[in-house]
């Protein structure tokens, strides 16, 4: 990485979207020159993952109370931890890569500044989430495992997960010390909240002291709020689901603007 200090763009503390956008589109140009590859990431692996649980794990495990088929039960989990690992996945290492190739530096010698460079991080992790979202949730309405009325309100929730955990993204970028270091986000975060955050079966079956820790994850808000979007049981416990993603969005986004800060001006 270039040793050189960027000059940076007077914050202000507005927030202009010219930049955001310019940055978001950068990415998304990027994204598009490597779609026959993305293909594989967005479809091909989740749909994978989604038919050997829904047909064969489901045949073993039968009927669910209050879900029906396990089916049922799992696809609005694996839509949303599809998009978990897209959105960390694109604020860590796309973000750390971005860092050693001196891009955040060389985009702060124009009028953008460390705030918007994040928001525009964040908005590409949000549209990573919505494809995935689009791609797996599309192959589960297929098989009749999710509803069709319930997509806008899944979109709606990779929203959720692209602030949460592209928030939860840049904080390693910006910690990392080193690529090799990154594989923790996976080793440490990502893996542990897919299998543990009520994504393949409820948080109950856990042993009680465990439980706390598992509704605590940022993951299983996520996951109960995509649940009882496709099964049309929505309740207090969603409310105070979404009160939760909100709290560790608004928690997120302004520790990355300093930890970012802090590791480009060294």
């Amino acid at each position: 990485m270039s040793t050189a200090t960027p000059v940076l763009a007077a914050e202000t503390g507005l927030i202009r979207f010219r930049s955001v956008h310019a940055i978001w589109w950068r990415h998304l140009l990027a994204l598009s020159r490597v779609w026959q590859v993305a293909m594989t990431w967005f479809v091909i692996e989740p749909v994978v993952v989604l038919l050997a649980v829904a047909l064969g794990i489901g045949r073993l495990v039968g009927e669910m109370d209050a879900y029906g088929s396990y089916a049922l039960f799992v696809a609005p989990g694996i839509v949303i931890g599809t998009a978990m690992f897209h959105a960390i996945f694109e604020c860590s290492w796309s973000t750390f890569e971005r860092i050693g190739q001196s891009y955040y530096e060389t985009a702060l010698t124009a009028p953008v500044t460390i705030p918007e460079i994040i928001l525009a991080e964040l908005a590409f992790a949000i549209t990573r989430a919505l494809i995935s979202t689009v791609a797996v949730a599309g192959f589960a309405i297929a098989f009749g495992w999710i509803p069709l009325a319930a997509l806008p309100g899944l979109l709606l929730v990779s929203v959720g997960v692209g602030l949460v955990f592209g928030g939860i993204g840049l904080l390693f970028a910006a910690l990392a010390p080193s690529m090799h270091a990154l594989s923790l986000v996976f080793t440490l975060v990502a893996t542990p909240l897919y299998f543990f955050s009520g994504t393949f079966f409820p948080i109950s079956v856990l042993p009680d002291w465990l439980q706390p820790v598992a509704w605590a994850a940022p993951l299983t808000p996520l996951v109960e709020l995509a649940r009882g979007v496709a099964t049309g049981q929505l309740g207090v416990v969603h409310l105070y689901c979404g009160l939760y993603v909100m709290a560790l969005a608004a928690l997120l986004y302004p520790l990355a603007v300093v930890l970012m800060r802090r590791r480009l001006m060294k």
